[in-house]
C-alpha cells in the first residue's frame, strides 16, 4: 500500500498533500515530484518521517491531518502505524481512510 497525507491548512488557495511512496525506499512525493527520500539504503518507514516533512516543506500550524490509505504500493500495516504514531507525537489529529475497507 501506500498512503497520502493531506494536511488542513490555514492560508487560502495552498494546499498541503503529500504522497509516501516506497520505491523501494520511503519517498514523500508532492505533486509527481519527488521531495523527500527517506531512507536512500533501507525500505522500512522509521519514526520521524512526518516530522522530517513538515520541517523539509516548512508547514505551521498543523493541527489535522487525513491519512488515505491505497490498496496498491509497497508500504504495509507497520508503515501506517508509524505514521500514526509519528502524528500522535507531534499533537496533529488525524482520520484514516481506507480504500481496503470500501465495498
Amino acid at each position: 500500500m501506500r498512503f497520502t497525507l493531506v494536511f488542513e491548512n490555514q492560508q487560502e488557495g495552498i494546499g498541503a498533500s503529500y504522497d509516501l511512496l516506497f520505491a523501494p525506499s520511503p519517498i514523500w512525493d508532492a505533486a509527481g515530484k519527488e521531495i523527500l527520500n527517506l531512507n536512500p539504503q533501507d525500505p522500512y518507514l522509521n519514526s520521524g518521517s512526518v516530522k522530517r516533512l513538515i520541517e523539509h516543506e516548512q508547514l505551521q500550524g498543523i493541527e489535522k491531518c487525513i491519512i488515505v490509505v491505497h490498496s496498491v504500493g509497497l508500504g504495509d500495516d507497520k508503515s501506517l502505524a508509524v505514521l500514526k504514531a509519528d502524528l500522535d507525537q507531534m499533537k496533529i489529529k488525524y482520520s484514516v481512510v481506507d480504500f481496503r475497507e470500501i465495498k
